[in-house]
């Protein structure tokens, strides 16, 4: 059940290293569509604002996606990103399912706790 993403957020890349994010943009679309072929994860959808604001949200379930980004594959990948997109960050959270999941939750306690 498809209940975390991984997001991916960055803007621009470093100053005369734009040839090699392109590349390793492309390079992380590859790792990611190989990685859904598999069934580690779903497609990523990228949103490409204009501001340069930018997002990758890679959909899966969360035991699978935390193994993904355990993989030294992923690792050596994201290290070399870092390098060319120095402000890129990543983070998990509910997606699909595990929204619901998440906010039932969050009610539920804070019920319990009678703060809502």
């Amino acid at each position: 059940m498809v209940d975390s993403a991984i997001v991916f957020r960055y803007t621009r890349a470093a100053p005369g290293r734009e040839s090699q994010a392109l590349d390793l943009f492309t390079e992380a679309m590859a790792f990611f569509g190989t990685s859904a072929h598999e069934g580690k994860c779903e497609e990523p959808l990228t949103f490409m604002g204009t501001s340069g604001q930018s997002l990758i949200i890679v959909p899966g379930e969360f035991d699978a996606l935390t193994d993904l980004t355990m993989s030294e594959e992923f690792r050596e990948l994201y290290t070399k990103v870092v390098f060319a997109v120095p402000d890129v960050a990543y983070e998990f959270g509910p997606y699909g399912q595990g929204v619901q999941d998440y906010m039932a939750r969050w009610a539920r306690i804070g019920n319990e706790l009678a703060l809502i």
